[in-house]
């Protein structure tokens, strides 16, 4: 059974138009294996969080916007604090990316995340899983790394969990923030993910 399609690129996020300049920053949205797959990106400055319905990265955004030093290069990631963002802490990853960014380790693995995906990864690096999962989401966290910019992603997905008869599907929606040192490089990938089941009504 395929994924079902959606008329709009993005569900839980309003994007009028794609910022040009971004565009050559991001990954091939055609080399992955993902359903009703779509990504944008956005200057970190230029973020509110009125562009996103989900709560969790509403919080993630505020929390950005109130750390965020244009003179710094962006937010130190010494300043992440979990209880400062409580309402997102289930939905959120913490990465720590290599040196030359080509994969990461898990720093803190949310428990919404867990339940969903059924195991903590809090420790694993990318390279250890190397799963088809992980291949599709380190170009993702690379751009948001290489670039400092904020990527948005959102995918359909069927989920595996369930014993269920009738197939259901997953809209993933993957907020990513990058973190950075003194010298304005990135140091931690700050994501948040939602997962909202598409109606049997809308297949």
């Amino acid at each position: 059974m395929t994924a079902p399609h959606q008329d709009k690129p993005f569900i839980y996020a309003y994007v009028e138009t794609a910022d040009p300049s971004m565009l050559d920053l991001l990954p091939d949205p055609k080399q992955y294996s993902l359903k009703n797959y779509a990504i944008v990106a956005f200057r970190n400055d230029a973020l509110n969080s009125h562009q996103f319905i989900h709560p969790q990265h509403r919080c993630l955004v505020d929390w950005f916007r109130s750390k965020f030093r244009s003179d710094g290069g962006g937010v130190l990631y010494k300043q992440f604090d979990p209880l400062d963002v409580k309402p997102a802490l289930g939905s959120i990853v913490l990465l720590e990316p290599m040196d030359d960014y080509t994969g990461y380790r898990y720093r803190l693995y949310g428990s919404q995340v867990a339940d969903t995906y059924g195991r903590d990864l809090t420790g694993r690096t990318s390279g250890q899983l190397n799963t088809e999962a992980t291949r599709n989401v380190r170009p993702q966290y690379q751009a948001a790394a290489r670039n400092n910019i904020t990527v948005y992603t959102e995918h359909d997905l069927e989920r595996t969990r369930e014993p269920d008869k009738i197939a259901r599907w997953d809209r993933w929606s993957r907020l990513i923030l990058p973190l950075v040192d003194e010298e304005a490089k990135v140091k931690r990938i700050l994501v948040s993910m939602v997962a909202t089941e598409i109606p049997f009504n809308s297949v």
